[in-house]
């Protein structure tokens, strides 16, 4: 983490936080007197890292090993990454002359050889360690043979390397290396906020970054092509044999000023339906989208939607993206998939917002409106501008803030939103389970709406008479609505059989489940729970899981959170700010709650769960949260993204 190299004909350069490390190898085929050794790529990973910027597309394929032939005479130089290392070593053909080796690191501050026999080369910041070079030969028959070796350094600072008795008619290996550990991260910050899977079992990852150099896996740093805040994706194999098959797809998504990603989901086949805010005007956009050009460039937010299929290669990726917006503020904070159609909600102050199809609701109430947009890219044509691809988008609220936080697709079609209001007129169905807001500084509400139909199905509020925000909704396959998120009620509706009756204080996650066909108040609550400590927990996602458990994760103050034996972590280490895993059995109580803790503060922005009950959770977070610190986390303080899969069994 925080470093990244070039490979140039006359040097391997380092990047490093206080300046440039520069290895050059006095006398070889690339020094530049002797013209023209040239990188051979080999080992092609299985995905190229790809760069939506603007109008422009490129595409860049990642290899695991890069060797340098004939470096000196009978010399190859090979760098490939191994573990958690960067190494690199010098093949010599049989009669090569290894005292040929003559290696000059520039821009360090000393160059020594410890105790140990490491080369040390000693930075402003810190240290970069090259630990002692192991030789060996190996014969015919497969036998490895061990030859002595150590580093020198001449007096005018190039280093050799000392070896011992070998057999010169053998080739021989030299292998030092250089310890590089990182996560998904860059010299900025960066976040992951939405996780999902396909039908195959792939993985998928979005968020966005401030980094210039965000490293979009262990395959490359990418130095070029950012902006302030941009858009990344990924498609992951968790359970690949080797880490060159672990990132399947990636690609940066963004323009010239700030991209926000908000939200990512995954159909069937495995397309990326995603969606947030811009600034940029350059933003790519596909030729049928509703909105080409950004609604306005007065510093208000704009809304966008998108969707890429990682199976395509090149600018053939892109099936569409447009804007979505008006005059002023439009943030979209969540979407959703639906035969090929993309559905988004957030919120608006926009009293332009373009609308479309059979409205419930034609203009803003007032304050922040939610609202519903649906896109679908199969309505343009050739003759047509695009605009015809927005087929649904109404506003949602009452005469005061009214912010969508969440939103799911049934396999009708049919949209469910999620936020907080403080309308005491938002649009509450008669079968609703609460109809009446609680005065109490906000209420959750949940909403199903038919986009064709252009109706409201089912609305209630959810809360008691503190604040209460609903921040995730999904629908079960019996058709009933799931939610979580966090509440500072002391009555927030509970079912009987709830795993934590008690309101542990100062905000609780919770989670509940409606029942939208229920024709009494008392049967419309199927399930309530609190979970949380005495300090504050905010539910961040939820899935609902094999057996119909429900996964939530989020992050917590609470030094008495609900643990099980099993956690990863079963107590806070830092006293901050920990993000935390739970599975909630409606049947039942807790079957599994964990912090995820370490040395800086982190918090769980997504969940997800396979078909085994296995959780993938993401986020972010400033320290070292992996058991025995492995791999560690490199710079503290900073936020990076974090991917862990636990299995809780």
């Amino acid at each position: 983490m925080g470093y990244a190299l070039g490979f140039e004909d006359s040097a391997v350069t380092m990047r490093v936080k206080d300046g440039l490390v520069r290895l050059s190898f006095d006398g070889s085929n690339g020094d530049g007197a002797n013209g023209g050794a040239k990188w051979d790529p080999s080992e092609q990973m299985l995905a190229p890292t790809n760069y939506f910027r603007g109008a422009t597309y490129r595409s860049a394929d990642a290899f695991g090993r890069l060797r340098r032939p004939g470096l000196y005479p009978g010399i190859d130089l090979i760098y490939y990454g191994k573990d958690q290392a960067l190494e690199y070593d010098f093949d010599l053909a049989p009669e090569a002359d290894p005292s040929l080796i003559r290696m000059r690191f520039e821009g360090a501050d000393q160059v020594s050889v410890n105790s140990g026999g490491d080369l040390v080369l000693k930075l402003s910041s810190g240290e970069i360690t090259q630990r002692r070079p192991v030789a060996y030969q190996k014969r015919a028959s497969g036998e490895v043979v061990a030859v002595t070796a150590s580093y020198r350094i001449a007096a005018d600072g190039r280093i050799g390397l000392k070896l011992g008795d070998y057999d010169h008619t053998e080739a021989l290996v030299i292998d030092p290396s250089i310890l590089l550990d990182f996560w998904f991260t860059g010299t900025n910050a960066q976040v992951a906020i939405s996780l999902a899977h396909d039908a195959q079992g792939f993985e998928y990852m979005a968020g966005y970054t401030y980094s210039p150099d965000f490293s979009l896996g262990s395959n490359g740093y990418q130095m070029n092509y950012a902006s302030d805040e941009d858009c990344w994706l990924l498609k992951l194999n968790p359970y690949a044999t080797n880490s060159g098959g672990v990132i399947v797809y990636s690609t940066y998504f963004g323009g010239e000023l700030d991209d926000d990603m908000r939200s990512m989901v995954v159909d069937q086949y495995g397309l990326m339906y995603f969606g947030g805010t811009s600034l940029s005007p350059d933003l790519p956009m596909s030729a049928n989208a509703a909105a080409s050009a950004l609604p306005n460039d007065d510093g208000y937010l704009n809304g966008f939607v998108a969707i890429i299929d990682p199976s395509q290669a090149g600018a053939a990726g892109l099936i569409y993206s447009s804007f979505y917006g008006g005059s002023m503020d439009t943030v979209i904070n969540a979407v959703g998939a639906f035969e090929g159609q993309i559905y988004a909600t957030g919120w608006t102050i926009t009293p332009d917002l373009t609308t479309a199809g059979n409205l419930f609701q034609a203009s803003i109430n007032g304050g922040y409106d939610s609202f519903l947009a649906v896109f679908n890219p199969g309505e343009s044509s050739s003759s047509c501008t695009g605009a015809e691809t927005l087929v649904f988008s109404s506003y949602l609220g009452g005469y005061e803030d009214d912010v969508a936080r969440s939103m799911d697709v049934d396999a009708n079609g049919l949209a469910y939103i999620a936020g907080y209001t403080y309308s005491p007129n938002y649009p509450v169905s008669t079968n609703g389970f609460q109809q009446i807001y609680n005065d109490g500084g906000g209420d959750g509400f949940v909403t199903q709406i038919d986009p064709v139909a252009g109706v409201i199905l089912y609305s209630s509020f959810l809360g008691g008479t503190g604040v209460d925000v609903a921040t995730r909704v999904r629908v079960e396959p019996s058709g009933d609505i799931a939610v979580a998120g966090y509440t500072f009620s002391v009555d927030f509706p509970l079912s009987p059989n709830a795993a934590q009756l008690i309101y542990g204080g100062n905000g609780d996650a919770f989670v509940a489940v409606l029942n939208p066909s229920a024709t009494t108040q008392v049967a419309g609550l199927i399930y309530g729970t609190y979970y949380g400590g005495s300090g504050s927990e905010v539910a961040e996602d939820m899935r609902v899981g094999p057996q119909g458990f429900f996964y939530i994760d989020g992050y917590t103050l609470s030094k008495d959170l609900p643990v099980t034996r099993n956690a990863i972590n079963t107590a806070s280490l830092n006293g901050g700010i920990d993000s935390f895993m739970a599975i909630i059995d409606p049947n039942t109580a807790l079957v599994y709650g964990s912090y995820i803790t370490g040395a800086g503060n982190q918090v769980a922005y997504a969940i997800d769960a396979d078909a085994n009950g296995n959780i993938y959770s993401a986020g972010y977070a400033t320290g070292d949260i992996f058991p025995n610190g492995t791999p560690p986390h490199a710079t503290p303080g900073e936020y990076d993204v974090f991917f862990m899969l636990v299995s809780p069994h």
